[in-house]
């Protein structure tokens, strides 16, 4: 099978840890796949709780869409709280979409995946490789572990029992061993347990590499992330309060850990072909050097404190381009990037968008409305308690949720609120402060934790609630044993958003000597220092800041502010550049990047960078003046298709991260439904099956009908002058309304345009347009022909572009010929209005279709 692709997860990696081993010789398989591929980051989401973000990056979806909200939840069939797993998800997976276009997958160790699915191909879940007997001999495998059943049996004698390890196994990670008391040290028995555990992962996944055909396999490894909850305390350099045998003994599980990874990537790398292409990543990746903390907050999810927000991405295949970095990848692309790479469509509903720039040539972009609506999903199998209960002890030991209480009504709501706080969070990292605090306000009612509080102060910020965020912070400090560094700079940043500069002036300082606790607290310090134009001790600050915080992309934004500030360009220009590596969409970054090489004189540079800016946000007016400027200088460049502009400028606004998509959207007036195209595309036979489908119209039939449109024209005589009276459109909102396609660059911007295109081909429309103006003997024109070329071109890179529209593309031919069809597509594209499919359909008169393409002559 040609076109395979290999996704290996592994979670927790980190490239300040790989790094450092690639270039030793350490992990020579990781080197080879990064020189002879594409590599980068990997941003990962908020919150940084593994079973959300596996689910994302296995779906294209945020927490709220795929319904995996945390580690459990409540179990109201048994009693008490279960693992989240399978039935969690609602939404299709990778594989789900691959089995629905006929090809095989084989998916080991995915988290959540149990019970298995059903799937064209083989499926184990996460439950597989857990030790729930303390011997080998007598280890059940719980039921639903493997799909299809046959396969159960072979993978239940591939497994590894931590019993079953030997000195040979231990001694290359742990020299030391024969140390520890056993007695008193628990720590080498959770090391073998996590040991014998990606054993089970790698033989199985490699048995199945070798012995079954596949299109799709996708294998993750938990074990970088337990090794490193683990024992990074213990990694070099030595913390303080490491006693010095611990350190003696644990300090190389890290590094070994990675080289054993490695070896495992080494002996994948040697079963496939040079027609596979392999895609590494990680979730996230963990805290290894001075910001390592030896103690944890007493709260849910609290390991997740040492989790950093950059994971690894890295890519080899035939189609890869070679030896080259990614700039700008997060975890809810990497689905959109799998089916970019099966010539699939993506989903509509999905949050990511393909990264188009790791592959050496492009293609078109394809979708459609929601892979939902075409795959059925099954999961006979119930989740067997015994496997669930040791899923739950294990989670419990690493420290991601305490011990249930006996209470099971207790533990069931202590779940709820959990899950609810982390949907929360989920708003809030995407823009939907308002629905974020009708959570968190419910959430405080009855609780006074901090935690809840600071993001219910970060809500209020973005919705401008200065006073509740005043009262919020009170009421949390009125609670609080000890002053909390996030909740001062909150307290700060709000007081100067009140117009209260020297109190908040007064209220920064307080914290600015201090260590920076977290980059949220630094970040709003910073600020309130350069927006009050405290430009020295904003510089000293940032650079304390940055010390603690080097790979965090706001600090570095604003180290570039200060430095621009204090007339320091090139300085300002290596920081801005370095914010934009760790997050590519930023338009004001790229607009101060162009600012900075005006002034260094740097042409080409400040034309691609207020480019991407405009690019990135087309009502940017300085990045437009930029551009302007440049070509009174007499400076005139042709954009390339450079890595980092092909990356946010492709078709389709799945480019544009949901956080300000949304944002944006929720400011506008309502929506309007415009059927647009050219003259003559079957605008008017649009209009009829809306109408017969139950659309409210906005018309006047002021002309009409007559032998060119014997069913009537459908449409509102103002709109033909919609350029000298723009508020006409106003009139038109929740309803449809013709809009030809030259009038579409009227439309005011504060509406949301739901478009359905009329495509149909140009020759037929202008013999169409010929034959009603009487024109039937004219000869054919080549010019008006790729005018209306050049105009539906411009529309496909300008007008589909923005924000604030949708559009459905209807081929006229198909609406003819298959009109139920068109129907369904126009139901699911107008969901709200609930249009009736049928009288939609039955409204199409082929009668009508009377200048079709074979009859014209040109």
């Amino acid at each position: 099978m040609q076109n395979k692709l290999l996704l290996i997860g592994w979670d927790a990696a980190d490239w300040q840890i790989i790094h450092p081993l690639m270039e030793a010789g350490r992990m020579p398989a990781l080197k080879y796949l990064v020189e002879q591929g594409v590599s980068g980051n990997l941003a990962t989401l908020e919150p940084v709780f593994s079973p959300m973000l596996w689910t994302s990056i296995a779906t294209g979806k945020r927490a709220d869409k795929h319904g995996v909200l945390g580690f459990t939840e409540p179990d109201y069939d048994h009693g008490g709280v279960k693992p989240v797993g399978t039935n969690s998800r609602k939404t299709a997976a990778i594989w789900n979409m691959l089995t629905e276009a006929g090809l095989k997958s084989n998916v080991v160790g995915w988290w959540p995946s149990h019970p298995a699915e059903e799937l064209n191909g083989i499926m184990v879940s996460n439950f597989y490789q857990r030790a729930v007997a303390t011997e080998s001999k007598n280890w059940p495998m719980a039921p639903g572990t493997v799909y299809p059943k046959q396969y159960q049996k072979v993978m239940s004698q591939l497994r590894v029992h931590p019993k079953e390890l030997t000195q040979q196994h231990i001694l290359p990670f742990i020299p030391e061993a024969a140390k520890i008391d056993q007695e008193k040290d628990k720590r080498l028995s959770t090391f073998a347990k996590i040991l014998s555990e990606a054993a089970c992962i790698h033989n199985s996944a490699t048995y199945l590499m070798e012995e079954t055909d596949w299109d799709f396999m996708a294998v993750y490894f938990d074990n970088i992330d337990h090794f490193s909850h683990a024992f990074m305390r213990y990694h070099p350099p030595q913390l303080k309060k490491v006693k010095d045998l611990d350190f003696e003994i644990y300090q190389g599980v890290v590094n070994a850990a990675y080289q054993y990874h490695d070896m495992m990537l080494g002996r994948m790398l040697n079963l496939t072909d040079e027609d596979t292409t392999i895609v590494l990543i990680s979730d996230h990746g963990f805290e290894s050097g001075k910001n390592r903390l030896l103690s944890l907050p007493k709260e849910a999810g609290a390991p997740a404190y040492d989790h950093r927000s950059y994971g690894v991405f890295a890519a080899m295949g035939p189609g890869i381009k070679k030896d080259e970095l990614v700039y700008g990848a997060n975890l809810l692309d990497i689905t959109p990037t799998l089916l970019y790479h099966f010539d699939l469509p993506l989903g509509k509903d999905m949050d990511g968008k393909p990264l188009i720039n790791i592959f050496k040539e492009s293609k078109e972009v394809k979708y459609i409305n929601s892979w939902d609506n075409h795959v059925q999903r099954e999961s006979k199998e119930k989740t067997d308690p015994k496997a669930a209960a040791e899923a739950m002890k294990m989670m419990i030991e690493l420290g991601y949720i305490e011990k249930p209480n006996e209470d099971s009504e207790k533990a069931q709501e202590k779940s709820r609120i959990e899950n609810e706080f982390n949907l929360a969070r989920v708003y809030l990292s995407s823009g939907r402060s308002k629905e974020a605090a009708e959570i968190l306000e419910e959430l405080m009612k009855n609780n006074d934790e901090s935690r809840f509080g600071l993001r219910l102060i970060v809500a209020y910020d973005s919705l401008k609630e200065y006073k509740k965020c005043l009262e919020v912070i009170e009421r949390i400090e009125s609670n609080s044993k000890k002053p909390i560094q996030q909740i001062i700079a909150m307290k700060a940043m709000t007081k100067l958003k009140m117009r209260q500069r020297k109190e908040a002036l007064g209220i920064a300082q307080t914290i600015v000597k201090q260590r920076p606790q977290t980059a949220f607290a630094a970040q709003r310090v910073a600020r309130i220092l350069i927006s009050l134009k405290k430009n020295k001790m904003a510089d000293k600050y940032l650079e304390r800041s940055i010390g603690y915080f080097p790979e965090n992309a706001t600090l570095l934004y604003l180290k570039g502010m200060s430095s621009y500030r204090n007339k320091k360009y090139e300085e300002a220009a290596i920081h801005f550049l370095d914010s934009v590596n760790l997050q590519f969409f930023n338009p004001k970054t790229h607009l101060y990047i162009g600012e900075v090489m005006m002034r260094l004189e740097k042409w080409e540079e400040a034309f691609r960078a207020y480019t991407i800016a405009y690019g990135q946000n087309p009502k940017s007016k300085k990045a437009l003046k930029g551009l302007a400027e440049l070509e009174d200088k007499g400076h005139q460049f042709e954009l390339q298709e450079t890595q980092e502009v092909q990356f946010h400028s492709k078709r389709e606004d799945s480019s544009i991260p949901t956080q300000a998509k949304e944002t944006y959207l929720s400011s506008l007036l309502g929506t309007v439904y415009i059927v647009s195209g050219l003259p003559r595309s079957g605008t008017s036979m649009m209009m009829q099956m809306l109408k017969a489908g139950g659309a409210k119209l906005f018309i006047d039939e002021k002309r009409k009908a007559d032998k060119s449109n014997p069913k009537g024209y459908y449409e509102h005589d103002g709109i033909k002058a919609l350029g000298k009276n723009k508020k006409l459109i106003e009139q038109a909102k929740d309803h449809v309304v013709k809009v030809v396609s030259p009038q579409l660059k009227h439309l005011l911007p504060k509406f949301k345009y739901k478009v359905i295109f009329m495509d149909r081909d140009i020759s037929e429309v202008i013999t169409s347009q010929n034959k009603m103006s009487g024109n039937e003997i004219a000869a054919y024109s080549f010019k008006l022909h790729q005018f209306y070329q050049d105009q539906i071109e411009e529309l496909d890179k300008q007008f589909f572009r923005q924000l604030n529209v949708e559009v459905l593309r209807v081929s006229y031919h198909e609406a003819i010929e298959n009109p139920a069809k068109i129907a369904k597509d126009l139901s699911e594209f107008l969901d709200e209005l609930k249009l009736d499919e049928k009288f939609m359909a039955s409204a199409v008169d082929k009668k009508l279709y009377r200048n079709k393409k074979g009859d014209i002559k040109v």
